[in-house]
């Protein structure tokens, strides 16, 4: 049972290590994508932008990288 349960951690804790930050940077590098291709800013880059950070500040916070503030 305890070997089970243990399983599902480290799965969450795969992908809040790996997963999250990959996504995160992906996001980011689409919105600064978008802002080259069409020279301005627009709704669609700064979703994606705002997206990846927040997922990246999340991934730092999960991982103990946070420093407060």
């Amino acid at each position: 049972m305890i070997p089970l349960m243990a399983r599902k951690y480290i799965y969450r804790y795969l992908i809040i290590a790996l997963a999250l930050p990959l996504i995160a940077r992906i996001l980011i590098l689409a919105g600064v994508a978008i802002e080259k291709r069409t020279g301005t800013p627009n709704v669609a880059s700064n979703v994606l932008k705002k997206t990846g950070s927040f997922a990246q500040r999340r991934a730092e916070k999960s991982s103990g990288k946070h420093h407060g503030g």
